[in-house]
């Protein structure tokens, strides 16, 4: 792939983001996330703290969850299922779901489509305020 240029910089900021640069806002008690927005999807690297339980919530987005770290039970239509580092889960949209973690925070990338127009308003507020 050498003889390919290097993309400059205004295209590469267009395309690349640094996740820990981008302001993390609240999901709820004890939960955090920083998301990345995509035309048809969006990214959330959310947490959340140990002995934290989730509001039980629903939404029309299809949405993946995988485990960075530490673990998670995740309620599904009324069962639970415990997810570990590396695991991956799929939520149908429309699904009834909420987390609940442990002794330990659990760190997750949660895929959402179509993209999350409601994390995307967040986010530009969450800018604003670090902005002032």
């Amino acid at each position: 792939m050498s003889q390919y240029p290097r993309a400059e910089e205004t295209a590469r900021e267009h395309h690349v983001t640094r996740v820990l640069q981008v302001p993390e806002f609240s999901l709820g008690p004890r939960t955090t996330t920083r998301i990345v927005p995509g035309r048809d999807l969006t990214l959330s690297f959310s947490k959340m703290e140990p002995h934290t339980e989730g509001a039980v919530h629903r939404h029309p987005h299809e949405q993946m969850i995988y485990v960075l770290s530490g673990n998670i039970d995740i309620l599904l239509d009324g069962k639970l299922y415990g997810l570990a580092k590396g695991e991956v889960m799929w939520i149908p949209s429309n699904a009834e779901h909420a987390g609940m973690t442990h002794e330990e925070p659990c760190e997750m990338l949660e895929i959402f489509t179509p993209a999350r127009k409601d994390f995307e308003e967040r986010l530009a507020q969450a800018k604003a305020e670090r902005g002032r």
